[in-house]
């Protein structure tokens, strides 16, 4: 006999956010995030990507950050606002200007979008990366399904968090 499927209602950051809890138009916050070698180095290794651009120097003497280290901060504060849990099913990336060694960036994120597809629940936000003079240098677009199990399941019992501790964010 199998067990019916069920969405995790707690886990050790304490209750689940539910979808009528996240509200389009929400501010998911703004964080300050320095860009240092070390993270570069780090998302050229989770990659696999060592293209000299962003492994030596360039003429300024900082190194250039691939695209796609813009993707964890907007994570982070969409888990800081709602504990949530789930799956990653659409991003969209927009680089305006160059994530250069040394800068610090201003992430801001809001929610722009929630859907209801197959039965699963959907939340959609935005956020965009600025320097420290206010120079736009990214823009991202995050789709993010809450569960892979449909939404008529009854929520119950506690489950793993992520790891993430939404207050050293």
């Amino acid at each position: 006999m199998s067990e019916t499927p069920s969405r995790v209602l707690e886990d050790s950051q304490g209750p689940r956010a539910s979808f009528d809890d996240i509200k389009i138009g929400q501010s998911l916050g703004e964080m300050e995030w320095q860009i240092t070698d070390d993270l570069i180095d780090l998302q050229c290794q989770l990659d696999q990507d060592f293209d000299p651009l962003y492994c030596l120097p360039g003429a300024s003497g900082k190194r250039l950050a691939p695209p796609q280290i813009t993707y964890r901060p907007p994570r982070w504060l969409f888990s800081r606002t709602y504990n949530v849990r789930g799956l990653f099913v659409g991003w969209e990336m927009e680089s305006i200007a160059p994530i250069t060694s040394g800068m610090t960036l201003r992430v801001s994120a809001v929610i722009t979008e929630k859907f209801i597809k197959n039965n699963r629940e959907f939340v959609v936000y935005q956020a965009e990366g600025k320097s420290a003079d206010g120079t736009l240098l990214f823009r991202s677009k995050r789709t993010h399904v809450l569960d892979f199990v449909e939404r008529t399941a009854p929520r119950r019992g506690a489950g793993i968090d992520s790891g993430i501790k939404p207050e050293k964010i």
